[in-house]
């Protein structure tokens, strides 16, 4: 029960007859207007109308009631969103200290039917106010002046992967260390990525992806960025450039667009090496079982480049894919507005001279139907484009087209000016009737002497065919088609069908057009679900290759009358691949996880033919998912002895002003962290399999920045005795933040006392247990009185009245033996002695009185 104030407060009667207290009689009389508060300062989470808003401290005041005041100042106000504008002018012409802003109010006062209510056992305190005097906000809007810009801190993250294949008496081994690392001061966060590979041929070799400082610019809702960074890939191609980057950043707005990456999927045939590049930089390497795998937790260099995929197998061979990664969101909500600037040098690996490159563009909302963006790109070699585009939303669907115009005068590309357009239409529809969604259509065509900055940039420094421009190979048409269908009929559901596409042709090319299509169906039934694909893809050569592949998925638990997975396993998976050129690959594999998750595993068969051999191998997958990051380890063995072993694990750890902390899982580049503190709780879970360690401390990944996030512990892991004053709070974090989250506890040891008066009455129940006059605890039903920080031996005062007939006292003695009971020591019938007449008030005796 916590404390209400304001005009609506009322004293509160307890009916004695649902307490169980043996016909001991009830001293109440203090939680009459609610759990005692004492003056003091202390942290709460503050709700304005019981939504969660701030989190910080409040000074309760003395009233002369066992219920102390809260008090809340005028900036406390502003920050939970309370209109303050009528309030100023009166709260100027006091003339008092403190200053304005840090002066106590009375919110009866000045806000009719104001209340206030604290709840000490969970610290919130929830204002109560009509909605008149709230601050009317858009949905999911949160004043900058919250934002928690976090403590200084550094951190370091580590994808660590390590590979050992051995065929025919050849051993190949690998290693890969994917590193990221910064250090957080204030508003300014410092960034740098890189990743470290070493194999048994060629050594060691250190890769630098970028390197930045950046901050928040609150004012404009944007990000200042200083060193390498790539530029929006929605209206050119993205930049990449060393100098000065601003843009807005839509994670401040209310309605922010979380940024897109593509999920990585593909068909293993055994414990295969998966590796991602962009732009020719590795993203990210793992290790998957046999059959289908999905990636979802990519951290991209460039918001909008391809991904090349390839998947090395354990006999050594590789499948390699492209995956387009382009945004192509052109709409923006009316008057809302979306913009890049950069300007530096172009920072290309594989070019000989870095020519100065700006590029600037934008966005802009006009009302529900229409959306203009314009932007330019400028290379001082000579080379200029600009582009114009425009979007509607229609009946007919979502509709962007945009024109470039590009102009290169370079002598060292060609005698004259070049100069050409490329032409972009994109669509977007849901079909309602039959909810047929074309995800993406799109078609470009580029006249021959158009020119996009890579292909200026390339060819000024000899690298797009020795220079030549006739012969350089550059985009002429390209068209793309996503296209899914879910299948009903009678309103029931029978699966979903889907059809991707692409096809592209190049000026300049001695090389036939290339293409990929693919067709698929999914579909449940009683037992489990199954889907079939069909792929067709030509290369630059004009050859031809078709597969097909059947994927069946099986819960197990579906199969036993209990409704529990046999054996561990809980999942029985079976695929089959087919190819035009006669080769297959079927597997089958039987996943599980132990129950809380932290352990999951597999065990997989193979079985490859193709026109020279048939190979079988049998493999295994685990990964433990630590308290300090997941652990994955993979074996597999083939019937002609082939061998392949891996070792993974990531993780991360945050240096910080109490010392050094390990995460749960590696940290991304932008992450939000919480740094969580709870003095003694070792053992307390935190989200994402994390752990208080022995310090008190533990990191909780994956915060959104900008937004309320809840922080909370799971005490059911607690390792020692210790109270959690509160289990959740709210932060408010800034993109990229490390934010210390406090949760107080108290460590101190609980001691369980069974109380006898000695002149056979009853103990009230509510009565104090005092100790040199200062409270550590309170009596419960039937004379049980729990405690917390007392000495191995004493005297306990025991207090419910102010009369010399309302105390008693306990000598006690906490032996080595003593039981435990919930985690409490237990001291079974301690005498609890009646004073005398004329002994002194002290403690909580004194204060009822």
């Amino acid at each position: 029960m916590g404390v209400r104030q304001g005009y609506a407060a009322a004293d509160v009667e307890f009916n004695e007859q649902f307490l169980y207290n043996t016909g001991a009689p009830v001293e109440l009389d203090r939680f009459a207007r609610g759990n005692p508060v004492l003056p003091g300062t202390y942290p709460v989470t503050i709700q304005l109308n019981a939504v969660p808003k701030l989190n910080g401290d409040v000074t309760f005041l003395d009233n002369g009631t066992p219920v102390a005041t809260p008090c809340l100042t005028l900036r406390q106000l502003m920050q939970l969103g309370v209109k303050t504008d009528e309030l100023l002018p009166a709260l100027e012409a006091e003339k008092s200290d403190p200053p304005l802003e840090q002066r106590c109010l009375d919110l009866s006062r000045y806000y009719s039917n104001a209340q206030l209510h604290y709840d000490p056992s969970s610290q919130v305190l929830d204002v109560s106010l009509p909605q008149i005097y709230v601050l009317q906000k858009p949905a999911g809007y949160v004043d900058p002046a919250l934002w928690d810009y976090g403590i200084p801190a550094a951190m370091l993250s580590y994808d660590l992967n390590a590979y050992q294949s051995v065929n025919d008496h050849d051993r190949s081994e690998s290693a890969y260390a994917g590193l990221r690392y910064g250090v957080n001061l204030g508003a300014w966060r410092f960034r740098a990525r890189g990743n470290l590979d070493w194999d048994s041929d060629s050594g060691t070799d250190y890769d630098s992806h970028d390197i930045y400082l950046q901050r928040d610019i609150p004012s404009l809702k944007a990000q200042l960025l200083l060193g390498d960074a790539y530029t929006r890939g929605d209206t050119f191609d993205p930049v990449n450039l060393r100098g000065v980057r601003l843009y807005n950043d839509e994670r401040m707005q209310p309605s922010g667009l979380s940024t897109f990456t593509p999920v990585v999927r593909g068909v293993a045939r055994t414990n295969a090496k998966v590796i991602v590049t962009q732009d020719g930089n590795k993203v990210y390497e793992t290790t998957v079982p046999p059959g289908a795998f999905e990636i979802t937790d990519l951290s991209t260099v460039s918001y909008g480049q391809d991904l090349d995929v390839t998947v090395e197998e354990a006999d050594g061979s590789k499948n390699s894919f492209s995956i387009p990664y382009a945004s192509v969101t052109q709409m923006l909500r009316p008057g809302t507005s979306r913009w890049d600037l950069g300007l530096g040098q172009y920072n290309e690996g594989d070019l000989s001279e870095r020519p100065w490159v700006m590029v600037a563009n934008g966005y802009y909302g006009f009302n529900n139907t229409f959306t203009g963006y314009a932007g330019v790109e400028y290379l001082d070699i000579g080379y200029v484009s600009s582009l114009l585009g425009v979007a509607m939303n229609t009946r007919l669907g979502a509709i962007a087209f945009d024109i470039t115009h590009s102009y290169l005068d370079d002598p060292e590309v060609a005698d004259e000016a070049l100069q050409g357009q490329s032409y972009r239409l994109s669509y977007n529809k849901t079909i309602s009737g039959t909810d047929t969604s074309f995800n993406f259509a799109a078609y470009r065509f580029s006249t021959e002497h158009y020119m996009t900055l890579a292909d200026a940039a390339s060819l000024h420094s000899g690298t797009g065919e020795d220079g030549d421009f006739n012969l350089y190979q550059r985009m002429k048409n390209q068209v793309q088609l996503n296209i899914s269908q879910p299948v009903r009929v009678n309103g029931t559901d029978y699966g979903s069908l889907y059809l991707t596409g692409s096809w592209q042709d190049y000026w300049g090319a001695k090389d036939e057009p290339t293409s990929q299509f693919s067709a698929g169906y999914s579909n449940s039934f009683r037992w489990g679900s199954y889907s079939i694909s069909v792929q067709r893809t030509y290369d630059e050569l004009g050859v031809k290759d078709d597969s097909i592949y059947f994927n069946l998925s099986l819960p197990l638990e579906n199969f036993t009358s209990s409704g529990k997975a046999p054996g561990g396993f809980s999942t029985l998976n079976m695929g089959m691949n087919l190819n035009r050129d006669g080769s297959s690959n079927t597997n089958v594999s039987a996943n599980g996880n132990s129950e809380d998750n932290r352990f999951s595993y597999s065990v997989s068969t193979s079985y490859n033919h193709d026109d020279q051999q048939s190979l079988a191998d049998l493999s295994g997958y685990g990964t433990y998912n630590s308290a300090y990051g997941p652990l994955s380890a993979s074996v597999s063995v083939s019937d002609e002895a082939d061998r392949q072993y891996s070792l993974s694990y990531s993780g991360g750890m945050v240096l910080h002003g109490g010392g050094l902390t390990l995460a749960p899982n590696s940290i991304s580049d932008n992450e939000t962290l919480a740094l969580v503190y709870a003095h003694g709780a070792e053992g307390a879970g935190v989200a994402s399999m994390g752990r208080i360690n022995g310090d008190g401390y533990a990191i909780n990944t994956g915060l959104t920045a900008y937004r309320e996030n809840t922080v909370a512990l799971d005490i059911s892991t607690l390792s020692r005795d210790v109270e959690v004053k509160n289990t959740s709070t709210l932060a408010i974090p800034a993109g990229g933040a490390v934010v210390k989250v406090n949760f107080e506890t108290d460590s101190e040891r609980s001691v369980l006392l069974a109380l006898t008066r000695t002149d056979q009455g009853f103990i009230p129940l509510a009565a104090d247990v005092l100790l040199d006059g200062r409270s550590v605890g309170v009596v419960g039903q039937a004379g049980q009185a729990f405690v917390r920080g007392i000495p191995d031996s004493g005297v306990l005062q025991v207090a419910w009245g102010s009369g010399a007939d309302q105390r008693c006292r306990v000598s006690y003695r906490l032996a080595a033996g003593a039981p435990v009971v919930a985690g409490s020591l237990y001291l079974d019938n301690q005498p609890c002695v009646m004073e005398a007449s004329g002994v002194a008030e002290t403690g909580a005796a004194a204060a009822v009185k």
